[in-house]
């Protein structure tokens, strides 16, 4: 066995960990590694302009893939820059690993420069931190982080790496990557959660968090159809159930259908996968009563924390997505015609909710987002991958665009500004072939904006929608509900956009005046061969899908 430098085994793990690319912004803490990354041409590197940036990047690739998202970042100012990243991968439930270069080890304890402690700084935000101090170990605690990030609910670990750790040689085994492990349904899990479906009258399924493969969702999608079940998707998890099925009943996130809330509140068995019953999905805690729910509950969730966190169910099983999905899929067969009417008033309420009546839109001072969802619902193509920020103006994609695989959405339920860019950039080099959509407001592109020039570093090819209304407008709309007419610290002073896009060069860069102008710019940014901006100018009054003028 050989001697080989700390750096040269990390890399060597990741590539046996079958890491096809990294989001990085350099740091001289981790050189080492760098170098070394020129010998594994296996692995891209994705230069990103800002470590959020890079994080966020890395974050969008585990919702994508299933697999960790990789990003290194250098010690202290990069590390924090990244850490908004770790949080959204540790609420999303998402794998991502970050390596954060550290300082050498004999300098740790002196307030070295640009030195944090890894394990007090994100021992709070990440499953597991922690650093290497010896280069033998690399294997093991490389193989234990990706264990960790996959295994239960997934989410995200920290690395820390000693600049001289990474450049000290020794030997190290180098064996085979970690095969995560989960908890899987049981056959008599099987016949209770049929014992209790059939003691129901009105079932809904609630399904979220991550993980879902295309097989899985398919397997859902059969077993709801089987026993005609309606089901609802968690907070910004539409993608999991194809939105044409007369199962799907809608979402239960942010701006959620008032109709639905009541149904949740009748429903007397709810069958919960995945998803965490967290404060967003509950609509704050007001669906389900605590501890004690008046409906049925059987929760099924990878992480055995979430079983009984805030509601004690009547059954509660520990095992992941995909293996529940199968198993109810190919075990629980309940006669549920009966519950077909209820099924039908529910996937009414959903087509009631997002049908557009062109006949009936405002007139608004700007270009109208109805009208813009109007024609997206129709021209984006079945496989579109479709990023949002956090804001009111993904409301409009939540509510009026259809979901399902092949297609995706990825998007903060964390609630962080400045996803939505670097995620489509990711989202675009991962699926090259693909049509990514990413939508912003104006103060979130101002947080990330700059991840347009990795874009082009990168030549990806992602369709920037930027809703420009000169406010942060959730915050503007909850200031004005609790203080009216007193505004205060949200208004924006934005620059050109569109300069700001031709600035980059090579990206096309397009304003939205009118909705009238929508498909053309639209189609235009489809032919683009590059990054594409629209900067689509909305009414400041147009605040929420419910506005009226």
């Amino acid at each position: 066995m050989s001697k080989k430098t700390g750096a040269q085994i990390l890399v060597e793990c990741l590539a046996l960990h079958a890491v096809e690319r990294v989001s990085s912004v350099a740091g001289e803490s981790y050189l080492a590694v760098l170098d070394v990354l020129l010998d594994h041409q296996e692995i891209s590197v994705i230069t990103c302009r800002h470590e959020g940036g890079a994080a966020f990047m890395a974050e969008s690739w585990g919702k994508l893939t299933g697999k960790p998202g990789i990003c290194f970042v250098t010690r202290g100012p990069g590390a924090c820059n990244a850490s908004i990243g770790v949080h959204t991968a540790m609420q999303d439930s998402t794998p991502m690993i970050l390596f954060m270069g550290q300082v050498r080890r004999e300098e740790r304890g002196r307030e070295a420069f640009q030195e944090i402690d890894v394990r007090e700084v994100f021992g709070g935000l990440a499953k597991w931190a922690t650093e290497i101090d010896d280069p033998r170990r690399i294997p093991e605690i490389v193989s234990r982080a990706f264990k960790t990030a996959l295994s239960g609910r997934p989410g995200p670990v920290v690395i820390g790496l000693p600049e001289d750790m990474l450049t000290e040689s020794a030997e190290a085994r180098i064996e085979k990557p970690f095969a995560p492990v989960q908890a899987a349904i049981s056959a008599g899990a099987i016949t209770e959660i049929r014992s209790l479906l059939q003691k129901a009258q009105r079932p809904l399924i609630i399904a979220g968090g991550s993980g879902w493969t295309d097989a899985s969702c398919d397997n859902l999608m059969s077993f709801a159809k089987t026993c005609h079940i309606p089901v609802a998707a968690s907070f910004r998890r539409h993608d999991i159930f194809s939105h044409k099925n007369a199962c799907y009943a809608g979402e239960l996130g942010t701006g959620t259908n008032p109709r639905l809330t009541e149904k949740v509140k009748e429903s007397d068995l709810l069958l919960v996968i995945g998803a965490r019953l967290n404060e967003i999905a509950t609509q704050g805690y007001t669906l389900i009563d605590a501890p004690y729910p008046r409906q049925t509950l059987i929760h099924i969730h990878a992480g055995e924390a979430e079983l009984g966190r805030v509601y004690v169910p009547a059954l509660a099983l520990q095992a992941d997505v995909n293996g529940a999905a199968e198993a109810l899929a190919g075990g629980v067969r309940v006669d549920g015609r009966h519950w077909a009417p209820w099924r039908d008033e529910l996937r009414q309420i959903y087509q009631d909710w997002t049908a557009i009546d062109a006949a009936k839109l405002h007139r608004w001072n700007g270009a109208d987002m109805t009208a813009i969802y109007a024609f997206l619902r129709n021209a984006l193509p079945e496989d579109a991958i479709v990023t949002t920020d956090a804001g009111n103006f993904s409301g409009w994609a939540q509510r009026y665009l259809s979901y399902g695989r092949p297609g995706r959405l990825l998007a903060p339920t964390s609630g962080a500004m400045g996803y939505a860019v670097p995620s489509a950039v990711g989202a675009s080099i991962a699926a090259p072939d693909k049509v990514v959509l990413g939508i912003c407001g104006d103060g979130g592109f101002m947080m990330t904006g700059q991840e347009l020039a990795t874009a082009l570093h990168h030549n990806a090819k992602p369709i920037i929608m930027l809703c420009n209304n000169n406010m942060y407008g959730t915050i503007r709309m909850h200031q004005e509900r609790h203080y009216p007419g007193r505004v205060s610290a949200t208004a924006l002073t934005n620059p050109d956009f569109v300069a700001f896009g031709k600035s980059f060069g090579g990206a096309l860069a397009l304003r939205v005046e009118s909705a009238d102008d929508f498909p053309a710019a639209w189609k235009r940014g489809l032919a683009a061969d590059g990054p594409v901006l629209l900067e689509i100018r909305m009414d400041p009054r147009q605040i929420s899908t419910a506005a009226k003028p």
